[in-house]
């Protein structure tokens, strides 16, 4: 009896076999992740300004399937952010010139002014007009190269032929004087001393009938004696 009992529970519940069984699946199935995290990041990054990250990791995004359409709304802003910067530092950029222009005109303005008010308070010396008045005697009638002396040193003479000659220290001789010439010695009559200008005359005369010339090599220009 309990073998027939055994018996009927096999027939009733046959046992598998190892080959009869289901085999498992090899590619089991992932669930899908429902948020993107690089559109997450990208996001983030671009409502922070960090508009470098945001389009990197935008461009990330794009490979998943979900979360493009944050991802392409955090490209859009940080495109926004780029365009911004650039905008800032082109108007930083003009902004600056304009300064550093207005300043420098600024400065030539005042330099110009400060130039103006200098040449109107400190004029530039002129030399006194000539005396037009004639000597008080007139020239002594001399020979060319005949000695004269040291108190006549620059005096004017006149020689035969109506040139003009003058009492000059003699070059061959230590401390001698003669009459050399002809020259050409201004009318205008100065004082020895006097300030000149060799624009309007190079000589002149004193009104003892002495010759002057107008020396040009020290800082101020003035009329010396003519003796050499």
């Amino acid at each position: 009896m309990a073998r027939t009992q055994q018996w009927q529970e096999r027939e009733r519940w046959p046992e598998a076999w190892p080959d009869e069984r289901e085999p498992e699946d090899p590619y089991p199935y992932e669930p899908r992740p429902i948020v993107n995290p690089y559109a997450i990041v990208a996001l983030v990054a671009a409502l922070l300004a960090l508009f470098p990250v945001a389009i990197v990791f935008g461009f990330i995004a794009f490979s998943h399937p979900r979360g493009r359409a944050m991802a392409c709304f955090a490209l859009l802003l940080g495109a926004a952010e780029v365009a911004a910067v650039a905008g800032f530092f082109v108007l930083s950029g003009n902004l600056l010139s304009d300064t550093v222009t207005r300043a420098n005109q600024a400065a030539a303005t005042t330099t110009a002014q400060v130039t103006t008010v200098a040449t109107t308070s400190a004029p530039t010396p002129v030399a006194p007009p000539p005396t037009t008045a004639p000597p008080t005697s007139a020239p002594p009638v001399v020979r060319k190269g005949e000695a004269c002396t040291e108190t006549q040193a620059g005096l004017i003479g006149a020689a035969s032929d109506g040139g003009t000659l003058l009492c000059l220290a003699n070059a061959s001789s230590d401390g001698g004087y003669q009459w050399s010439g002809p020259y050409n010695v201004g009318t205008g009559v100065y004082e020895a001393g006097a300030k000149c200008d060799s624009s309007v005359a190079k000589t002149g005369r004193t009104s003892d009938n002495r010759a002057l010339v107008c020396e040009t090599q020290s800082r101020t220009p003035a009329w010396v004696l003519w003796t050499e």
